[in-house]
């Protein structure tokens, strides 16, 4: 789980900082101005991928210690979301 979420969430974030550095030396080389928006917009999309990782990583686990899980967690996270919703469910049937 652990290598999963530092995949999911440090390879956005690496991606986002290197943008930021790539976008900062084309305007100070006076290469291309670069407009405002183009930056703002990378750092949003690959620090809001970044933020979605960890969460992720926690769901494409598998819950059972016994089993162990695939290279991309693909089948435990769609078992683990249907899993959590239905608890979420039964919590809130519960409380009415």
């Amino acid at each position: 789980m652990l290598v999963r979420i530092i995949a999911a969430v440090g390879l956005p974030l690496a991606t986002g900082f290197a943008f930021l550095k790539i976008f900062d030396a084309v305007k100070e080389n006076h290469w291309w101005d670069v407009p405002l928006w183009l930056p703002f917009f990378t750092t949003l999309l690959t620090f809001g991928t970044s933020a979605l990782g960890i969460a992720y990583g926690a769901l494409s686990t598998s819950w059972d210690a016994e089993k162990k899980g695939s290279v991309l967690g693909l089948e435990e996270a769609q078992s683990n979301w249907v899993e959590m919703w239905r608890k979420e469910d039964e919590s809130n049937n519960s409380k009415k």
